[in-house]
């Protein structure tokens, strides 16, 4: 496994916490038996929801980073793990009933258009299935689109919006104490879980932050890809 500084990990500990209390939170009372893990790095997400009984698919495009979720993966779990070409989904029409973006959108749109992608999680899910996207405003996400555009064009691609607010900030005082090694991790969930309800609460102010979007598939529009137009 490569090594990460201390700084990075810690950092990387606390914000896997918050956006997994923050999809928990979406997630609550509702069961979904197959989930697609799209974009799903070291398989945090593919175990977390293996333990609680779904089929989980984990597509990734990075090889090293799918080698170390093969290294993680809990035994008996119904997991698959595939290294992903980014073309089309080796998925069926309308099989999975939950999509995970966690994290993805600005790798993703640095290999194209992201209408592309959301119209390959329409077709894979299946009728009232549910899309839940995390994604930073940050400099590399701005390259291509802001979180309200992002939002925009998940819902030309036949979305409808359930919940959009933000979810964690980049950079606040907490962070810092915990970058440092000055929090014991024992206490990043219930810091973590402060910082969830503080963020949706007070959505205005100022520094970048993490938004989570969850959208449940209805009618595809058949919005056209970017710069391009209908004929």
């Amino acid at each position: 496994m490569r090594k990460i500084p201390a700084t990075k990990r810690r950092r990387s500990e606390y914000r896997r916490i918050l956006e997994t209390l923050a999809v928990e939170e979406r997630c609550r009372g509702r069961s979904f038996p197959v989930v697609l893990d799209f974009g799903c790095g070291t398989g945090w997400f593919v175990s977390h929801f293996s333990r609680k009984g779904s089929r989980v698919l984990g597509l990734e495009v990075r090889p090293e980073a799918l080698q170390e979720a093969r290294q993680l993966r809990e035994e008996g779990g119904k997991t698959l793990l595939i290294l992903y070409s980014g073309q089309e989904l080796p998925l069926r029409d309308e099989t999975v009933d939950l999509i995970l973006c966690i994290g993805v959108i600005r790798s993703l749109m640095d290999r194209g258009p992201i209408e592309r992608a959301v119209r390959g999680w329409h077709r894979c899910l299946r009728r009232h299935g549910i899309l839940i996207v995390v994604e930073t405003d940050n400099r590399a996400l701005r390259r291509h689109l802001t979180p309200d555009e992002m939002k925009r064009r998940i819902e030309a691609g036949g979305f409808r919006t359930n919940a959009w607010y933000p979810v964690r900030k980049v950079a606040w005082w907490g962070i810092r104490l915990i970058k440092w090694g000055l929090v014991p991790k024992r206490v990043y969930p219930m810091i973590a879980g402060w910082e969830l309800r503080l963020r949706r609460r007070f959505v205005w102010g100022g520094g970048k932050r993490a938004y989570l979007g969850e959208f449940q598939k209805g009618k595809a529009t058949d919005a056209p890809l970017a710069g391009q137009r209908r004929v």
